[in-house]
């Protein structure tokens, strides 16, 4: 008799524990897919600043140098990203870019933090520089 009342007492702190298990495991599991998808992004937008600061330097090593930051856009926008900022000078481009990520559990918890940017820059070397010494074995003529 005492056994009957003791098993009848003790079979809902089964399913109570059950309950939050599953609940820690399915926030754990979801918490591991944000982290995934900010790798995931973190990947996409370096490959995107990368390829639109090359591509803005060919055009700079081109004496191409109208519509950069065009250029730099369309390029990061082939990689699902925007630009944010693309700056150019004499012997470096640097070039950053960023991706909205659509969180399921992160943003709930942290709503502003939900961009990932990466910034790439590219040093341009010049055939007529000091590194190729071509000053000195080709003549030019004005």
């Amino acid at each position: 008799m005492l056994l009957k009342n003791l098993k009848i007492k003790n079979k809902g702190n089964i399913s109570i524990l059950t309950l939050a298990a599953v609940l820690v495991f399915a926030v754990l599991f979801l918490l591991i897919f944000d982290l995934c998808n900010i790798f995931i992004a973190r990947e996409i937008t370096k490959n995107a600043s990368d390829a639109a600061s090359l591509a803005v330097a060919q055009n700079v090593l081109f004496l191409e140098n109208q519509n950069l930051n065009e250029m730099a856009g369309k390029a990061a926008g082939m990689n699902g990203c925007v630009l944010v900022e693309c700056k150019c000078d004499y012997d470096e481009i640097q070039v950053t870019v960023e991706k909205e990520l659509d969180f399921i559990l992160i943003g709930r918890l942290m709503p502003g933090y939900s961009r990932v940017r990466s910034t790439s820059k590219t040093k341009i070397i010049y055939p007529w520089g000091e590194q190729f010494d071509y000053c000195r074995s080709y003549r030019f003529s004005h």
